[in-house]
């Protein structure tokens, strides 16, 4: 700011001269000319005054600029003020908390977008719609959806493409299969339907689900394979049409991606984390601002006099 008035001096400092020539020749051009309608006096005297206001001496001065300034940027209104310490360690918490916000953020996206492009190759809606038409037949449970159901994937053969699978199901007619389905336990304790139908693909909800509830887990690729190691065949074939609380028949790709999600959810807690963290030191920092320029302009002000035969006085101006 001093510079550019230093510029503007030496710029200007020259014209004046220039203009101010001599009262006769100035004269002889007009009888009505008025040296000082050129400059005023006052301006070339205070042009470079130390009293003229600036942004960085309101900000000094303004509790409430200060405050603004702050809460814009974290450590300028200390830094104004030649508070370097506390303007330090604002910016530095500014920056490490924008840093780590974004690199957690980014590692998150990363993990999600990685997962869903898996999840696309390994849970299939068709494998889970023709699960859910044998899981009615072996439980023998009334559906008025099912057969509905059974027409559309009855033959196929899941594709583990969903450009292929998602093609073959009619997501309105599933769905209404779902709510219709009790849930089969092992204790035996299955008075309740499916607690949800299926989102539609693509979506967070959508991903979050097929590796959060075992009502899908019959829809990951190695689920009938895990079954057969398990030795659910012949007549304990019926054992992969159950749920097991604890989630027992749930597949190794069930679980797997169920631990891909939580990591992955993780980083980005961690990331929100952060910025909790930098919304915190805007206010800190504002509010820092704030106080040390009340402090300073409610300073206790101390004036001892002693006039002869009184009391000491003492004036506190707050």
């Amino acid at each position: 700011m001093k510079g550019t008035y230093i510029f503007l001096y030496l710029f200007l400092i020259p014209c004046f001269s220039f203009a101010q020539q001599s009262e006769d020749e100035l004269r002889a051009e007009s009888s009505d000319f008025n040296k000082y309608d050129l400059i005023e006096p006052a301006f070339t005297n205070n042009f470079y005054s130390a009293d003229n206001p600036s942004v960085f001496s309101s900000v000094r001065n303004s509790p409430g600029l200060s405050f603004l300034s702050s809460a814009i940027l974290p450590g300028s209104a200390q830094a104004i003020n030649g508070n370097w310490v506390r303007a330090g360690l604002f910016a530095a918490i500014e920056a490490t908390a924008i840093i780590l916000a974004l690199d957690y953020r980014n590692r998150g996206a990363r993990g999600e977008r990685n997962y869903e492009r898996n999840a696309d190759q390994n849970w299939s809606v068709v494998q889970y719609a023709q699960w859910l038409i044998e899981y009615h037949s072996v439980h023998n449970l009334s559906n008025p959806y099912i057969s509905e159901l059974h027409d559309e994937v009855s033959g196929l053969t899941p594709a583990f493409d969903t450009d292929v699978d998602w093609n073959a199901v009619d997501i309105n007619i599933l769905r209404n299969a779902e709510r219709n389905t009790r849930y089969m336990t092992t204790d035996d304790q299955s008075a309740n339907n499916f607690s949800h139908s299926l989102p539609a693909y693509g979506s967070q909800q959508y991903y979050e689900l097929i590796a959060k509830y075992y009502q899908y887990q019959a829809g990951w690729r190695d689920y009938h394979d895990f079954h057969d190691q398990l030795g659910h065949t012949g007549s304990d074939f019926n054992q992969r049409y159950f749920f097991d609380r604890n989630g027992a028949y749930a597949s190794p790709l069930f679980w797997q991606f169920a631990d891909d999600a939580e990591r992955f959810n993780d980083l980005y807690r961690t990331g929100r984390t952060f910025q909790m963290l930098l919304i915190a030191n805007h206010v800190a920092s504002a509010f820092d601002a704030l106080f040390t320029v009340q402090l300073k302009q409610n300073r206790v002000e101390a004036t001892p006099s002693i006039a002869p035969g009184r009391q000491i006085s003492m004036t506190v101006r707050f």
